[in-house]
């Protein structure tokens, strides 16, 4: 019997059949190849490629811990795992070492992480591995997995990830916004900004409703345009609601549950806006067209979410990812120049900081423990303890030297300045729309600082909130340099004696606004 030999082109190989994973959140996942496209909408490249992976022992068991964590956890869980587990071990894989132990050269890889990871003070970022190697030393340990050393790992006590480090060492990059100082321009720029190209509209939706509840990229992702409710109310004025889908709930689907939430009338009106934009836009995929504001996101992905076009998640699929989130907040950042006073450079904004601030600002305004965790969705107070720990550091001292170097990009003052013998001074005539600044220590001390240019009454607080007002118009040679400098004298007194926060940042705003019109007035160029 002659022996039939095969040409290695010719050989077939058996292909494996499809292995279809469920998710913990119902989506199906194929899991028979190498690369996994996940149904993992908040982030755009959210497959997982094992062939980066290039010892098959280390593959395999990977395969098979991340199935178990994307099945009984989450997908984000399997994604995260992944990530940490290539970033801090398999990545250095070396194919060319000469050491044919695997499970020494795996320890080995392992200590290598953990001393990387204690010498920058982050073994937090171990954990995920170490979970990774001790399931692998409980299920596969003829894959390289030493059970010894993996009770070495268990008895290591890994710190959690450092939350609120930002918040507490008040990092001008990464912590809040200075609440008088950077916030004020932000908002600034939102209320001014008349922009109606689609992307400038989501751009303003994304700040104003990340400025008012400080909620994660993932959270507005999730939002559907029926998720803005308007009331019916006696008042002229209206009332919006808005339903916010919460994360990180061990919730099966972020829609699952929500929080009703009251929005500002004038951020309601953006959002209004937005979606009334959004009914020219037709969404259609797979032969199913989405109709219904209960099936239409509020921020659209007009080119569709990749990773659930990938995973057939239809009823996600023109959702926005985390990233294009983060690219609407710096986009309005890019769009108004916003420079930060603290930094001189282009301000830093991000979902997170935005939700720094909104709780420091809380904090500042009184707000109990409880409150503030309900408003950040926080299961309980152990998260918010951070904002009450830097509480007193929120309103700082200001001196002249600053108000004077920061004014120059606050440009609090909007009025016009003016002669005194300028003809075209509105209500020059009326003897009751002249200003004048006295000094409460010194009540002789008076100076004639302008004319009021509102011709009905005025409901602002003369003479401080004159130079914030759009109508005041200040004399150029009266002395604000003495208004500026009783401001500043009197500031601490008044923090002391009301110990209010918020009535800081007030006076910060006044003070700032003051400073702009006495450069201006001795010739400065407070854009200079």
């Amino acid at each position: 019997m002659k022996e039939q030999l095969l040409l290695q082109d010719e050989i077939v190989w058996p292909q494996p059949k499809e292995k279809i994973l469920l998710t913990r959140e119902g989506k199906e996942l194929n899991v028979s190849g190498d690369v996994w496209k996940l149904p993992y909408i908040l982030r755009s490249g959210s497959s997982l490629n094992f062939n980066k992976v290039t010892n098959l022992n280390m593959r395999s068991s990977l395969k098979a811990y991340l199935e178990e964590r994307i099945k009984r956890v989450s997908t984000h869980a399997g994604y995260a795992s992944f990530q940490d587990v290539w970033r801090e071990i398999l990545r250095f894989w070396d194919i060319n070492d000469k050491n044919n132990n695997v499970e020494l050269y795996l320890i080995k890889l392992m200590e290598e992480a953990i001393n990387r990871a204690r010498s920058s003070n982050s073994l937090w970022r171990m954990y995920r591995p170490i979970q990774w190697y001790l399931w692998g030393a409980e299920n596969y340990p003829e894959n390289g997995f030493s059970e010894v050393y993996a009770q070495e790992l268990a008895a290591l006590e890994v710190p959690g990830n450092p939350k609120g480090e930002a918040v507490r060492m008040e990092d001008p990059v990464q912590g809040p916004l200075h609440r008088s100082l950077e916030l004020p321009l932000l908002i600034s720029a939102l209320t001014s900004d008349e922009g109606q190209d689609f992307e400038h509209l989501q751009q303003k939706v994304v700040i104003a409703l990340s400025i008012a509840f400080g909620r994660n990229p993932a959270n507005l992702t999730y939002l559907r345009e029926s998720d803005l409710v308007a009331l019916q109310t006696e008042s002229e004025e209206p009332c919006f609601l808005l339903k916010m889908p919460r994360i990180k709930k061990r919730l099966i689907k972020p829609r699952d549950d929500f929080l009703e939430e009251y929005l500002d009338p004038k951020f309601g009106e953006l959002v209004k806006e937005l979606i009334e934009f959004n009914q020219s836009i037709q969404l259609q995929f797979a032969g199913m067209a989405f109709v219904r504001s209960e099936e239409r996101p509020l921020l659209i992905k007009r080119t569709g979410n990749t990773a659930a076009i990938n995973s057939q998640d239809i009823e996600n699929v023109f959702n926005m990812t985390s990233e294009d989130i983060v690219r609407l907040i710096q986009n309005f950042v890019k769009r108004h120049n916003i420079l930060s006073p603290l930094t001189g450079e282009l301000m830093h904004v991000t979902s997170r900081r935005l939700r720094y601030t909104l709780a420091t600002g809380l904090v500042a305004e009184g707000i109990s423990r409880a409150e503030l965790a309900r408003i950040l969705d926080h299961s309980d107070t152990q998260h918010v303890h951070v904002y009450f720990e830097v509480a007193n550091q929120i309103v700082e001292h200001l001196d002249k030297a600053m108000a004077k170097g920061f004014s120059k990009y606050l440009n609090f003052f909007k009025g016009n300045i003016i002669d005194e013998n300028d003809v075209e001074v509105v209500n020059a005539e009326r003897e009751d729309k002249h200003l004048i600044y006295i000094d409460e220590h010194n009540p002789k001390e008076q100076v004639n600082i302008g004319v009021c240019g509102e011709s009905s009454v005025c409901h602002l607080d003369p003479p401080y909130s004159c130079y914030l007002c759009p109508k005041f118009q200040p004399y150029r040679h009266a002395d604000h340099e003495h208004v500026l400098d009783c401001l500043l004298a009197n500031r601490e007194e008044r923090l002391e004696k009301y110990e209010n926060a918020r009535l800081g940042i007030q006076l910060d705003e006044v003070i700032a606004a003051v400073a702009q019109v006495a450069t201006l007035c001795c010739g400065g160029d407070v854009n200079a």
